[in-house]
């Protein structure tokens, strides 16, 4: 194959992965290819590093003869670049591609999802948080961050559970089956640890407690059942909020929404429609909306 062609990139970086996804310019498909983390306001390099390997990757699974990131369009939306100051740090980054359209990991998701506008989406993977589109207006919610948000997320479930963990092991809750599954999950026999193994964790780390919690929620061990009901009721309110804008569409995704979806308010479960597409095509959309509005 050869690479006389225009080429996009959709690039969708959170706190777990990042994802990409190479098209042409008629929107076909031409491989996909997924890396590390990338949420730039824990890890900027690290973020850069997983983009750039992502990106990689995908162009040597393509087969296209002389591709290179040079020639092709990026659609960029990551973790971490609805803050102004990691924005603009971000920014100030060096990016090898021929252009490079630069947003939330949020806003490309919900262009994915909905693929028009006056619409909104609540992500509910490793972190948590929600927007709402119409026109140049973009009203977000959540997206605080694992150390003082990202409630009903996986992160905060895990976080959540071995605290819990933690106090049964000092005595002051009594012992319970979820303490025992976590510590058996892990590998450990006391607090000592459990806490090591906390040390350079990364929300990913506790995210993967997240579906450990679910099926013993399913059980009825109530503090995990607890736990899922809490999560539930941040995205409920979350959701409400946005509902006040009167979206025409609205969608619920992220790795973890089915876990959830069974507990949310009925009336909430009733307007929940199926994404349309994916981040990173959400993300190639808006590379190609930036360079006709450049152009013109």
């Amino acid at each position: 194959m050869s690479n006389s062609k225009e080429y996009f990139i959709g690039i969708d970086g959170g706190g777990t992965k990042c994802k990409v996804r190479l098209e042409d310019a008629e929107g076909n498909l031409l491989a996909e290819a997924i890396t590390g983390p990338a949420n730039v306001a824990r890890d900027l390099n690290g973020s850069m590093q997983s983009i750039l390997q992502a990106t990689d990757m995908a162009i040597a699974t393509s087969g296209i003869c002389g591709l290179t990131p040079q020639s092709i369009h990026a659609g960029i939306g990551l973790a971490g670049l609805n803050i102004p100051e990691v924005m603009k740090a971000f920014k100030e980054k060096t990016l090898p591609f021929a252009s490079s359209s630069i947003t939330s990991d949020l806003h490309i998701a919900c262009l994915g999802a909905h693929k028009q506008d006056n619409s909104a989406i609540v992500i509910v993977g490793t972190g948590s948080s929600g927007i709402f589109i119409k026109g140049n207006v973009q009203f977000e919610l959540g997206g605080h961050g694992f150390a003082i948000g990202d409630k009903g997320s996986g992160a905060w479930l895990g976080k959540m559970a071995i605290t819990h963990c933690l106090e049964v092991l000092d005595g002051i809750k009594s012992k319970d089956e979820l303490t025992t599954e976590i510590l058996s999950f892990f590998n450990c026999k006391n607090a000592h640890q459990l806490v090591t193994l906390t040390l350079d964790a990364k929300p990913a780390f506790y995210a993967g407690l997240a579906p450990l919690i679910l099926v013993l929620a399913a059980k009825n061990e109530p503090y995990a059942k607890y736990l899922i009901i809490e999560a539930a009721d941040y995205i409920n309110k979350l959701s409400k909020q946005l509902f006040k804008l009167k979206p025409a569409r609205f969608s619920l995704i992220g790795g973890i929404t089915h876990i959830l979806i069974p507990y949310l308010a009925p009336e909430l479960q009733t307007q929940i429609q199926e994404p349309i597409g994916s981040p990173e095509q959400g993300a190639i959309l808006y590379s190609k909306y930036q360079l006709t509005h450049r152009e013109n």
